[in-house]
């Protein structure tokens, strides 16, 4: 499992990492194939501290985890209790699905957000009008393509019209931060530049639920 762990506006101490490290150690406990654990600790004025779990699981949804506290240590534990019921029932699940063939999962925590991963529907280059008509034949709201100089661009429908959805931001932004804004703005999607400094969509497709293109 690869880990990575970021302060932002701030210089975790050996103290900090080793704690963050050895919470995450508890998470292997549950047998899944974790790709990846990613945690980002910033200081905030009101709350204290915040602290981001993104945890990558091989075959499944990335599981996105936002806790605040006081005590950067107590935000880090109270995190990682969080990511264990989630872990938990993925374990669980997956050992009933042995059980039960036609069982899906369907069991998420209740306030962790979760990121799947998403393909275009068409890998072929697009002009701008043929994107508008295959839209326009769609029964979807909106349509991400790649354009003749390989720029991932986006369409929507907008009432009676289909307009293109621009990058709001050139300033780069993980997907945790991404995920973040897409929240407090109450949109249902989002175009950004990611720390790679490549074009990505966020989009909601249910209460806690986001696509990732």
């Amino acid at each position: 499992m690869n880990t990575s762990l970021v302060g932002r506006q701030l210089e975790l101490t050996d103290a900090m990492k080793v704690h963050i490290e050895n919470a995450i150690e508890t998470l292997r406990k549950y047998n899944l194939d974790i790709i990846s654990t990613r945690v980002v600790v910033s200081p905030d004025e009101k709350k204290g501290f915040v602290v981001e779990f993104s945890i990558n699981i091989a075959h499944k949804n990335t599981i996105v985890i936002k806790q605040d506290d006081k005590d950067m240590y107590a935000a880090v534990d109270l995190a990682v209790e969080r990511a264990k019921k989630v872990l938990r029932r993925y374990h669980d699940k997956i050992t009933d699905y042995q059980n039960d063939s036609n069982e899906q999962e369907t069991m998420v925590e209740q306030e962790v957000d979760e990121i799947i991963p998403m393909e275009l529907e068409l890998y072929k280059p697009l002009a701008h009008e043929d994107a508008v008509e295959v839209l326009k034949e769609s029964k979807r709201d909106f349509l991400v393509y790649n354009d003749y100089e390989d720029s991932v661009k986006v369409l929507i429908k907008n009432k009676d019209d289909i307009v293109k959805v621009d990058i709001e931001d050139k300033k780069p932004l993980s997907i945790e931060e991404a995920l973040e804004k897409i929240k407090s703005e109450d949109k249902t999607l989002m175009v950004f530049i990611d720390e790679d400094g490549k074009t990505r969509v966020l989009h909601k497709i249910r209460n806690s639920l986001f696509g990732l293109y």
